[in-house]
């Protein structure tokens, strides 16, 4: 346990300083979602800017990439969290761009669960679900050096939007954390697959998210799918796009089937919809 926080620690700080991408193509997508739990995409207008200076973007993380047109852009992951109207954007102290933040409204969302340990877990399962937790905190934060040809993404599964990004959500009646992933309902063993090409980094059974895969995209894209009936991956297994992961289950803390799925950017949780072109 100690070794894996340890690892965890490493993680977190090594992702907050990110290397300059020199050739990749993926810099116009996703598009400019300016909004709390989407993504700034800013394009610098010099292309010959020093980079090597100081940025500073409100001490948010963000990623530098240079597409096959030779220009920079800059992604920003906006936390959910953030509550300032403008980002504003500094090279070495000078101001260089203020963002406007768009205002954006999230419903609430009222559940009931019957099985009280999943409301209230028993003293008994507090170490596994730390551990979890943990461990998830450490996943969503890896940063592996990949030239990227592409972030745009396909719906992992053919359901129904079940409950959106961002939901403020209360569970029997009591507030609980924002609901960080995207709900899409659809019936129990119906496949889902990977909307990008990566490599498997958890296939396990959480005490809240029932079996979970999480998989590693490169360059700080890391996406989580939760409650599955079945995994048909395993740990370092590569996926292409369109691969079958799983299934749709009602594993872990859940109200009927569904996936849960997740994506991250530089360990920030961003909503699914803006990584894919398609309506869900």
């Amino acid at each position: 346990m100690n070794k894996f926080f340890l690892f965890f620690i490493v993680l977190i700080t090594s992702c907050t300083n990110l290397p300059l991408i020199e050739k990749a193509s993926y810099c116009s997508f996703p598009a400019h979602k300016p909004y709390p739990g989407g993504m700034v995409n800013y394009r610098f207008m010099d292309s010959d800017i020093d980079l090597e200076k100081k940025l500073i973007a409100e001490g948010l993380k963000y990623e530098v990439c240079r597409d096959n047109s030779s220009s920079i852009n800059l992604l920003i992951p906006i936390p959910l969290s953030f509550e300032k109207e403008q980002l504003k954007i500094s090279l070495s102290d000078e101001l260089i761009s203020s963002i406007d933040i768009e205002n954006r409204f999230y419903r609430e969302s009222r559940i009931t669960i019957k099985n009280q340990d999943l409301v209230k877990p028993p003293d008994s399962m507090q170490k596994r679900i730390k551990e979890e937790y943990i461990k998830g905190i450490a996943l969503k934060n890896i940063f592996t050096d990949q030239n990227l040809k592409g972030r745009e993404m396909v719906i992992p599964v053919t359901g129904i939007k079940s409950s959106e990004f961002g939901v403020r959500r209360y569970i029997n009646g009591q507030p609980r954390n924002r609901h960080t992933g995207l709900d899409i309902a659809a019936d129990e063993g119906v496949s889902v697959i990977a909307p990008l090409s990566g490599i498997v980094i958890l296939a396990d059974n959480f005490f809240y998210k029932g079996n979970v895969i999480y998989i590693d995209h490169g360059n700080g894209l890391i996406t989580s799918y939760s409650h599955l009936s079945k995994k048909i991956v395993t740990l370092g297994q590569s996926v292409s796009k369109g691969q079958t992961l799983g299934f749709v289950g009602s594993t872990g803390r859940v109200t009927g089937p569904h996936l849960h799925w997740e994506v991250f950017f530089l360990g920030i949780p961003v909503n699914p919809e803006i990584f894919v072109k398609e309506e869900i």
